[in-house]
């Protein structure tokens, strides 16, 4: 072999060390790169969850309030149903109640006016029958 080939080789092997310590140099630092980094979202991870979690905690309160709230305003309509129905009822009932009042005091009346004219009547014959008699 040629010494300029053995020098070229060498050159070229001696390059190729060095560019696969290079990238074994930069893999290494990637690799703790990728490290701290991990750490670094582990820790954001950690301190996210404990503010989440109080905020999970409190929406989860508000939507079994909201839930009873929406429970409770089914249940008022409910109510309001039921008291319009029975004022419809009480409203039939008077009516009805006012219906009988007005009858019988039309029969009450008829009546007291029958007997007003009978008495009269009766005092008519009974004075007559009075003064007949002198």
């Amino acid at each position: 072999m040629s010494d300029s080939l053995l020098i070229f080789l060498s050159f070229g092997f001696f390059i190729l060390v060095l560019g696969i310590l290079v990238a074994v140099g930069f893999l290494v630092y990637a690799l703790l790169e990728m490290r701290r980094v991990a750490a670094a979202l582990e820790e954001f991870i950690k301190r996210t969850e404990s503010s989440l979690i109080p905020v999970l905690l409190e929406t989860e309160q508000t939507l079994r309030s909201m839930r009873k709230v929406s429970d409770d305003v089914g249940i008022v309509t409910e109510n309001v149903r039921d008291i319009s129905g029975a004022a419809q009822d009480i409203v039939v009932n008077l009516r009805m109640l006012s219906g009988l009042l007005n009858a019988a005091e039309e029969g009450v009346n008829s009546r007291v006016s029958g007997m007003k004219a009978g008495l009269r009547t009766a005092f008519g014959v009974l004075l007559q029958q009075i003064r007949e008699r002198r």
